[in-house]
């Protein structure tokens, strides 16, 4: 049986948490990776194999971080549309701490807890790859 969307998010703040050395207080949905929490490209890989080790999944690594820039490339107009959808989903997030025309190289500081939460339900739902 999959997880309910609350025991996922609960499981997910809880290995962000461990990962990053975070108290569970600092680790919220709207919690930016890189910018809150501190996350360094070794880290994204600690919580994907932690991911997959409590949810029992074999996760692409390119696939957990794309989230909602999947497909867009380098066109700033298609980043521009989808950071608008994403302003309205993630009203919480930090927005001031981003530029008015993101690059490509200022997308991994969008990724959230949150981020990874709605990937996990989309993946437990078989929105995604199935699991192994």
């Amino acid at each position: 049986m999959n997880p309910s969307p609350s025991e996922i998010e609960a499981r997910v703040l809880s290995i962000v948490a461990d990962a990053l050395d975070q108290p569970a207080e600092r680790v919220t949905l709207d919690a930016s990776l890189v910018d809150d929490l501190g996350a360094e490209s070794i880290d994204f890989l600690d919580i994907v194999f932690r991911l997959e080790s409590d949810f029992g999944l074999k996760i692409p690594e390119e696939e957990i971080w794309q989230g909602s820039f999947d497909g867009v490339g380098d066109d700033p107009v298609a980043i521009a549309e989808r950071l608008a959808q994403l302003k309205a989903r993630r009203p919480g997030f930090r927005w001031d701490r981003v530029p008015d025309r993101p690059t490509r190289s200022d997308l991994p500081r969008l990724i959230t807890v949150g981020t990874v939460v709605e990937y996990l339900e989309r993946r437990l739902s078989g929105g995604a790859a199935s699991p192994e």
